[in-house]
């Protein structure tokens, strides 16, 4: 059985540009400067056609402020092909600083420094921009959208909610909004699944182009599916198909595909899904997992690998990913590997049971089958079995390793044509270390009543010398 992760991607939120939000009062992307002053001060920055600048909240953008906002774009957009690194975090929040400096109120500038933090992966810094981005515009978009993924990532679904739902009320036309908002509603089920798909519409009038929107309705009909709505997988695909007519390099609707290929039993198809969306972005942790699953299941331990790897470089603590590492290595018989990755799931999280259940399986199955190897199985099993007792998905693996079968005599065994009872994983064990040392104590009699024929024999033939008669005398 192939056992797929439903990972889903938030939105992500967008890099807000002074030139393209709807919000913001003009175009153009000149920084050339024009009459009167912007708010921080000096000449104000003007567009192509002459036109002031301005940001969301209105206010003028000074020439100089601009000139950092564009530098600091820059950097950050050939930051986000070229990859992040703490000094190139800092180097483009400082840009965004000089922006700020030179600008008394300018929500956007904060929320872009927040953003770079983001990258690097410096949450409370981030936090600290986007709630000064609010404070200089409180219905900038971005910013609240950007507070409520973190309060979502890190389980507050009622904090999410409550900041998804401000920004469409500050701002209509916030798509990031509606289609965050949707995700929630669409993981509550029920009523307000239909309300998660009137937001996704909502969001595909505003911007009949945005991909996350179409992402999250492809998953929404597949949810459908997988609850027994066959049909509702086609309505997933033709969705991921018209998001693909509007752009082919977009990785996370071929993960959604790939889900979708399963669920209707083309898994060759599935695979190649996984794969392309890795091809495009192999940061994308959900899409290493589900590949890394599947050639798992086909023994291509060696693609299990480098995906799981990817995978657990991307999430240092995700127990799933350190376990499907393990078993590729397992394998690809480099079974120190695999012992090594186990153990680090167990440090992980030491109450979850399957690193327990795979330690067993590679003492058992793997190693030489010495007594103390076995043993070690036994008590890897054993410690599978405390933490898994109350799980019902792991039924069938408890059934494995504890069942029990009744020992029957040899008499019993040649009277029953077969026998039905299969012993569980502990009990065979158990069986084959009562037989090693019975084979151990038979060699060691056996070996015994040898010495004690070759000494009997010396005996013999000592006491024949010594009974033999004296030669004559010539």
């Amino acid at each position: 059985m192939i056992r797929i992760n439903t990972f889903e991607l938030l939105c992500l939120s967008l890099v807000v540009s002074l030139t393209s939000l709807s919000a913001i009062g003009c175009g153009g992307s000149s920084s050339s400067s024009g009459g009167g002053g912007g708010e921080g001060g000096g000449e104000v920055a003007t567009g192509a056609g002459g036109e002031a600048i301005v940001t969301g909240s209105g206010a003028a953008v000074s020439a100089a402020a601009h000139n950092h906002w564009e530098d600091g774009l820059t950097s950050f957009n050939s930051y986000e092909e070229q990859g992040w690194n703490p000094a190139r975090c800092e180097e483009v929040i400082e840009k965004f600083d000089e922006a700020i400096d030179a600008q008394r109120s300018f929500a956007e500038a904060h929320y872009m420094a927040g953003l770079t933090a983001e990258r690097c992966e410096d949450q409370d810094k981030a936090r600290r921009y986007y709630n000064q981005a609010l404070q200089a515009n409180d219905k900038l978009c971005e910013a609240r959208v950007a507070l409520g993924m973190m309060a979502m990532e890190s389980g507050n679904a009622q904090q999410a909610r409550s900041e998804f739902t401000r920004s469409i009320r500050d701002d209509p036309q916030c798509t990031t909004g509606y289609t965050n908002l949707a995700i929630l509603q669409r993981r509550a089920g029920g009523a307000q699944e239909a309300e998660a798909l009137s937001n996704l519409r909502r969001a595909l009038a505003i911007d009949s182009s945005y991909l996350p929107a179409f992402n999250q309705m492809a998953l929404l009909y597949y949810g459908r599916g997988v609850r027994g709505n066959a049909a509702s997988f086609d309505l997933a695909e033709v969705v991921c198909r018209q998001a693909q007519l509007i752009d082919r390099e977009y990785a996370p609707i071929y993960n959604t595909w790939g889900l979708i290929k399963i669920r209707k039993g083309d898994v060759i198809e599935a695979l190649k899904y996984f794969e392309k969306a890795i091809t495009l972005d192999d940061s994308m942790f959900e899409a290493q997992m589900n590949f890394g699953q599947i050639t798992l299941s086909f023994r291509g331990y060696a693609d299990a690998q480098r995906a799981f790897t990817r995978a657990s470089a991307l999430r240092a603590d995700s127990y799933e990913a350190i376990v499907g590492l393990g078993a590729a290595h397992r394998g690809l018989e480099q079974f120190d590997q695999a012992q090594a990755q186990y153990e680090r799931a167990v440090q992980l999280n030491g109450q979850r049971p399957e690193a327990y259940f795979n330690l067993g399986l590679l003492f058992h199955d793997y190693m030489s089958g010495s007594i103390p190897e076995l043993e070690r199985a036994k008590g890897f099993y054993e410690q599978f079995m405390q933490r898994a007792s109350a799980e019902p998905r792991y039924a069938e693996a408890r059934e494995a390793v504890s069942a029990r079968c009744r020992e029957l005599t040899e008499r019993q065994r040649r009277r029953r044509r077969s026998n039905t009872c299969r012993p569980g994983r502990i009990q065979l064990i158990e069986q084959t270390i009562a037989a090693v040392r019975e084979g151990e104590a038979m060699q060691a009699e056996a070996e015994r009543m040898q010495a004690e024929m070759e000494r009997q024999e010396a005996q013999q033939q000592q006491q024949q010398q010594q009974e033999q008669p004296a030669p004559a005398p010539e």
